[in-house]
């Protein structure tokens, strides 16, 4: 179905298409067991729906990768995707004019739309919506989207705003969501206090990564005046945007930033910081930025490394593990990373089931020579391995491949480019044990105080990596790394 986007209803048909596609029986089968069932010694709801939350910002689609129409269409259908997931989740019966009048009240609710918001929401299950309040919310809120996010991506010149963004309105969405399908209404102190929170959040990741941009020195004018134009976008209320853009012209030192920024919040912010370094490596500023705000975040050096990891593995070119593995950037590596990018949602979802299936096997394997955790850090934080270190790495894939013939394609001609997927995929814990086992047994280990970034520049390291960014950050979409979270127990 093609959607136009220059009507007003453009939304309501996007909609409308999602539910006739929506099958809730196969959308369970398709959703990772540990996230689909409650099991007594399983996640949490909350865990649970932290973890789809962070599913759906690891499969958005980068701008870029088609038309600013389907990149902005697949940007609102992840939203509708996640939506739907949430509720099924929680158990609420699908029917699809209620459903319709859910999405409506939500996504009118997350674009600040509260009024129509209200007029939308069903007044508890048993009271049908009405459909002149649902479509104005669903306008409404098309509206708002398209203010917000089209075309996607960030102009030339300006912050790296984008991935952070969206994350930052998924994880918002999330939280409205469950909310709303627990109590059956929208609350709407409680979804003003979302949003509150929301602009909160945009209002530090622009001065975050607006220091970052100027630890070189002060924003060229034309620099600010882009950035400017952004916070207009990020659709803020008068005095935040004023108070925001004053931030870009003059951002506070980053324990400054860290102090106003609540604990669930600074691991975000860092990840965003280590995503925008990356895409401008060799920065020796860029690097002692990120070091003093990883600092002031009082994040560890073992979870900075496996930040740096995640953020590598979400980088699009990956040309950090190119130059740590000794690789030549020849134009047919690029070629390839761009073959990653455009048909890798169908390799991620085949080598994260092997991953996934054999994960024991393929952590018992790793603790054991230890080793291999320590290289992916060092490679992700850029710095080159040796001879001996990449033969290491080779001889570990291959012991890797007869516990799981499977992961043979790690050891292929061109398999280290999925080496970042096998990072991400990794627990949480390995890589750090890995890392600190090194340094008990005297083995070199990654620079952990002031990693450096690919390219010489220092790493770095969305609501979460659980929903959305509160306790953890995973990288985003373009976040999350992308990732990010809400407060502890919160999406």
């Amino acid at each position: 179905m093609t959607i136009d986007l220059t009507r007003p209803g453009w939304l309501g048909d996007l909609v409308d298409a999602s539910l006739r596609d929506h099958d809730p029986a196969a959308v369970r089968l398709r959703l990772p067991r540990e996230i689909r069932d409650a099991g007594p010694e399983g996640p949490d709801l909350e865990a649970r729906a932290r973890m789809l939350v962070a599913r759906s910002l690891h499969q958005a689609g980068r701008p870029g990768s088609g038309s600013a129409d389907e990149d902005f269409l697949a940007l609102v259908e992840g939203h509708l995707s996640m939506l739907l997931d949430l509720a099924l989740l929680l158990e609420v019966p699908f029917d699809p004019a209620g459903r319709r009048a859910d999405v409506a009240a939500i996504l009118a609710a997350g674009t600040g739309e509260l009024a129509a918001a209200l007029k939308a929401a069903p007044a508890g299950r048993a009271h049908p919506p009405v459909d002149g309040a649902v479509q104005r919310a669903l306008v409404r809120a098309g509206a708002a989207l398209l203010r917000t996010h089209y075309p996607p991506g960030d102009p030339a010149g300006g912050l790296p705003l984008y991935a952070g963004m969206m994350a930052i309105q998924r994880r918002l969405l999330a939280r409205i969501a469950l909310a709303h399908f627990r109590e059956g209404v929208l609350d709407p102190d409680q979804a003003l206090a979302e949003l509150e929170q929301s602009r909160d959040e945009a209002a530090l990741l622009v001065e975050a990564l607006a220091g970052l941009a100027a630890a070189e020195g002060p924003l060229p004018h034309p620099a600010r005046h882009v950035a400017s134009r952004q916070v207009e976008r990020l659709g803020l209320e008068r005095e935040r945007a004023r108070l925001v853009r004053a931030r870009v012209a003059g951002p506070r030192p980053p324990a400054e930033i860290c102090g106003a920024a609540p604990p669930r919040l600074r691991p975000f912010l860092l990840e965003q910081l280590l995503l925008a370094a990356l895409a401008a490596p060799g920065s020796t500023a860029h690097g002692e930025y990120v070091a003093a705000f990883a600092e002031a975040a009082r994040v560890t050096p073992e979870r900075l490394a496996e930040m740096q990891v995640e953020a590598a593995a979400f980088h699009a070119d990956h040309a950090a593990w190119f130059r740590a593995f000794g690789l030549q950037q020849r134009p047919e590596w690029s070629e390839l990373a761009q073959e990653w990018n455009e048909f890798g949602e169908r390799v991620i979802d085949r080598v994260a089931a092997v991953v996934t299936q054999n994960m024991e096997a393929i952590v018992t394997e790793l603790r054991e020579t230890g080793e291999m955790g320590t290289l992916l850090a060092k490679a992700a934080s850029g710095q080159p391995l040796d001879a001996g270190e990449r033969r290491r790495v080779k001889e570990q894939l291959l012991d890797l491949a007869k516990a799981v013939p499977a992961l043979a394609i790690f050891a292929a001609p061109g398999g280290l480019v999925l080496l970042p997927l096998l990072a991400k995929l990794l627990p949480f814990d390995l890589l750090p044990s890995a890392f600190q086992g090194a340094k008990r047994a005297g083995r070199p280990a990654p620079s952990a105080g002031a990693p450096s970034a690919p390219g010489g520049g220092a790493a770095s390291g969305p609501d979460e990596r659980s929903a959305g960014g509160d306790e953890g950050t995973g990288p985003l979409p373009g976040t999350g790394s992308a990732s990010g979270d809400a407060d502890a127990g919160r999406t």
